[in-house]
């Protein structure tokens, strides 16, 4: 039996973290030492990259407006990564000496920074699920209509939720009530603006999406001390496309149900997005923005890859399924099942394989052109892409149905996380405990993944048959 595509992507994976775990010995020679330790890194990643190409089946037979319009969706879709990343150093400047119940607004800022990626997961989901069986219809208009009738309720029984982020806050670092008071105000905006976001997200309007953020980032850099106006010129342009049924019948929705869906969503986002707040919450004056975002980078560019470009073949293969289970008999299947089965494990060793060699080439660039500790550079990145390889198999175990693993597992490295921050002093020993002790749950989320993903039709049309 030959070695198959998927097997050099996962050697060229550990190759590529390994390589990232060397850099700090490396350390200062590595400018000098940049060509000769590039090309063999390069030349891993692409043959591994091709070989899953050849597995795969897939041909260059795109042309140069496909190429261009794929480019284009991913710059729109990173839109606010790269817009936040350029105008946050500038506006900070201005936004020096200011400050709001006694805490500096870059702080707060900050605070509500590390916060809204983790709240957003839990208190969007609901609308999700509440969006059900429309999302796959193709009716832009009813999907509006429902979206606008639930999102009254939607919001006002997640705002709560806010409480849970805003008590630690107001117990680790002793803000005023005035700040406290801000930094809550500011989450219940952003949550608007989130929750806004939804549709758009749905759709894939990438133009929509890029717009409703550069309304959102344009405040920043033109008065960067309104603090509270970003989230609400962003949410302008999402108004704007739902104006037609903005003044829809708001129905209820019941508040047992969302509950358990805001959990479900903020559990899976505390595996990439935990660590950074319990950071802050333990050394708020300490805490190395530049460098923990720039390293957080990779993951956030593979995590982004995963659903621009990966995510919409996945959900092809789940709907040509469920046509045959409709269509087809049972004997039939087969090809089906063993389509789906074999995207979901490319799904996943293509995201790895992205954010594994994003994280050397980001690790070696900060290495060089920086002054942060490499070690610390490196824990943060390797952590990081294990962080991220745990959401997004967690996100495929949530879909298939075993909402307990996945729900478990962001549970387990929330506890273990705040452990370590109060065992570790923050830096490279203890992500580097995260990154180890994470490597473990990542094992265990594969395992489950690909057991259930095996004969996914099974699982699938009793999903089905259930939601009746």
């Amino acid at each position: 039996m030959g070695v198959e595509g998927w097997q050099v992507a996962v050697v060229a994976i550990i190759v590529l973290l390994g390589a990232t775990m060397m850099l700090p010995e490396l350390g200062s020679r590595l400018g000098g030492l940049g060509f000769g330790v590039a090309v063999p890194v390069a030349v891993v990643f692409l043959a591994a990259n091709a070989a899953l190409r050849r597995e795969k089946g897939e041909r260059r037979t795109a042309t140069g407006r496909d190429r261009a319009r794929s480019v284009l969706e991913v710059v729109l879709h990173l839109w606010p990564v790269g817009v936040l990343t350029l105008i946050y150093p500038i506006a900070s400047r201005d936004m020096a000496g200011h400050e709001v119940g006694g805490v500096p607004l870059t702080s707060l800022l900050l605070a509500v920074s590390l916060t809204v990626p983790w709240l957003s997961q839990g208190v969007c989901m609901p609308l999700y699920m509440a969006l059900g069986t429309l999302i796959g219809e193709g009716d832009e208009d009813r999907l509006r209509q429902r979206f606008c009738a639930v999102w009254p309720a939607s919001f006002v029984q997640a705002v709560p939720t806010i409480v849970l982020f805003a008590v630690p806050l107001w117990l680790a670092t002793g803000w005023s009530a005035t700040a406290v008071t801000a930094y809550v105000v500011l989450c219940v905006l952003t949550l608007a603006f989130s929750q806004s976001l939804v549709l758009t997200n749905i759709g894939r309007r990438r133009g929509g999406w890029a717009l409703a953020w550069t309304g959102y980032a344009l405040p920043i850099l033109v008065f960067p001390t309104a603090w509270w106006l970003p989230p609400l010129l962003g949410l302008l342009p999402q108004l704007v496309v739902l104006r037609h049924h903005l003044f829809t019948r708001p129905v209820a929705v019941p508040f047992r149900p969302l509950a358990g869906d805001v959990v479900r969503g903020l559990l899976l986002g505390a595996v990439l997005w935990g660590d950074k707040l319990v950071y802050f919450l333990g050394d708020p004056d300490g805490f190395a923005v530049q460098t923990v975002f720039l390293a957080l980078l990779p993951a956030v560019l593979a995590y982004n890859f995963y659903f621009i470009r990966l995510a919409p073949g996945f959900d092809s293969s789940v709907a040509a399924l469920r046509h045959a289970m409709e269509k087809e008999p049972i004997a039939r299947l087969a090809p089906y099942s063993r389509e789906l089965a074999n995207g979901v494990r490319a799904a996943v060793v293509r995201t790895g394989l992205t954010g594994a060699g994003l994280t050397f080439l980001v690790s070696a660039t900060m290495i060089v052109l920086s002054s942060a500790e490499p070690a610390f550079v490196v824990a943060v990145a390797v952590a990081s892409w294990f962080f991220m390889m745990t959401t997004v198999v967690s996100y495929k175990l949530d879909y298939i149905g075993n909402r307990r693993l996945a729900q478990a597992l962001g549970a387990v490295h929330l506890v273990v996380c705040i452990a370590l921050f109060v065992v570790l002093p923050p830096g490279a020993e203890l992500y580097l405990a995260l990154a180890g002790f994470e490597a473990v749950l990542l094992a265990i989320a594969l395992h489950g993944c690909f057991s259930a993903w095996r004969v996914p039709e099974y699982t699938l049309f009793w999903r089905h048959a259930t939601a009746w």
